[in-house]
């Protein structure tokens, strides 16, 4: 399965994002008659979550700052993640939902996820956005609009997301083969360009590297000028994993910027050195 279709079935089920800030080490979560079996991640019934101890006081806490969201659906699942496990919490309605992080009696994080109005959504930033978009990827223009919503975290940072895919019909179960998603900030800013299946043009360069860069130039304009090549990493045809990423990410070309508080963009490429998507990546990455 492909990894923007991968996506898309993510958004669907939990009418949420893919792309959240990144899991914190934890205790293994208890519950008040004891430790949940460690196992694959499980899912709560509503009587297991309350059950956990101190989640009242989180939840009263929360909803004193979110009342609408007393109202709304609550579901969670124990998250393992190299020996710890985690109660993630999904608390949720039509139009609004949050995401919740609970460790050792209290919520350590949230998300806030609400879908964007009409009139936003044919507003001139992210139609300005979207043009930019089709003039790389003209055929991006026959794709359907799968989900719109922000995703605001609790240090108030709010994020844009957009998916789109093929519309195949109700009769045909198979995945979209293309799809695109976009976040981008309340500035316009784009944080992630994802696509697949279809090929960028209008970029100027020979290279992968030279069209990397028209890539971030057509997308930040005069800042572009602040990035550099920091370097390329490619899969060899060697490594047992070139098979499964050389059609989608065979490698990727890092871009750092002058300021060392700018965070590193990656942009992906496949075995035909065409691009397939934008990335703005942590300091961490550099790193590794």
């Amino acid at each position: 399965m492909k990894k923007v279709a991968t996506a898309f079935l993510a958004i669907s089920l939990l009418a949420t994002t893919p792309v959240f800030a990144a899991e914190q080490e934890s205790d293994p979560i208890q519950q008040e008659e004891g430790m949940i079996e460690q196992g694959e991640n499980q899912e709560l019934t509503v009587d297991e979550i309350m059950a956990q101890k101190g989640m009242k006081s989180a939840l009263e806490s929360f909803y004193d700052k979110f009342p609408q969201a007393k109202t709304y659906e609550i579901s969670g699942t124990i998250i393992k993640n190299e020996g710890t496990s985690r109660l993630k919490l999904f608390i949720i309605s039509e139009t609004e939902s949050f995401i919740l992080d609970f460790d050792q009696e209290r919520i350590t994080n949230y998300t806030q996820i609400n879908r964007i109005p009409d009139v936003e959504l044919e507003g001139p930033m992210i139609q300005g956005i979207l043009n930019k978009i089709y003039s790389l990827l003209p055929e991006a223009k026959d794709l359907k609009r799968d989900s719109s919503f922000t995703q605001i975290d609790n240090g108030g940072k709010k994020i844009y997301i957009l998916s789109f895919s093929e519309d195949k019909g109700l009769e045909q179960s198979e995945i979209s083969s293309k799809g695109l998603m976009i976040h981008f900030d309340e500035t316009g800013k784009i944080i992630t360009f994802d696509f697949d299946s279809m090929p960028l043009i209008n970029l100027k360069g020979e290279t992968k590297e030279e069209k990397a860069y028209e890539l971030l130039k057509q997308f930040y304009g005069d800042e572009a000028k602040e990035y550099k090549i920091k370097r390329v990493n490619e899969i060899s045809e060697n490594d047992p994993n070139y098979k499964d990423h050389k059609d989608f990410m065979r490698g990727t070309i890092v871009f750092t910027h002058t300021s060392s508080k700018e965070k590193p963009i990656l942009v992906g490429f496949n075995s035909e050195d065409e691009l397939t998507m934008l990335q703005v990546t942590t300091q961490d990455f550099l790193k590794e």
